[in-house]
């Protein structure tokens, strides 16, 4: 994965821009994923997906989130009906060297 390559090369905020579509307890998924890469690496993981449908049959549900070190600090609504949403958190970045 991208991620451990940049990691290993010394970054500390790893980014994640996703498109992806919701199906049935995906969300689940997603945040085993984002907190067991986070956790591997360390460091802060940005998560953000898109909202709304494509005017067809798929449907983004959103919730962006905010991963330290293995922990969610910050998290989105999922199938939020707002047009733009900002999820912030402050992290130290002492924490996560």
């Amino acid at each position: 994965a991208v991620r451990i390559a940049l990691a290993l090369a010394g970054a500390e905020i790893i980014t994640n821009g996703s498109g992806s579509h919701h199906n049935l307890r995906k969300l689940d998924h997603r945040l085993q994923l984002i907190v067991s890469a986070a956790a591997k690496s360390g460091g802060c993981y940005l998560y953000s997906n898109q909202i709304g449908c494509d005017g067809g049959r798929l449907y983004y549900d959103g919730c962006a989130m905010v991963c330290v070190n293995g922990n969610v600090v910050a998290q989105g609504a999922q199938f939020s009906m707002r047009e733009v949403e900002v999820v912030s958190a402050t992290v130290s970045l002492g924490e996560v060297r």
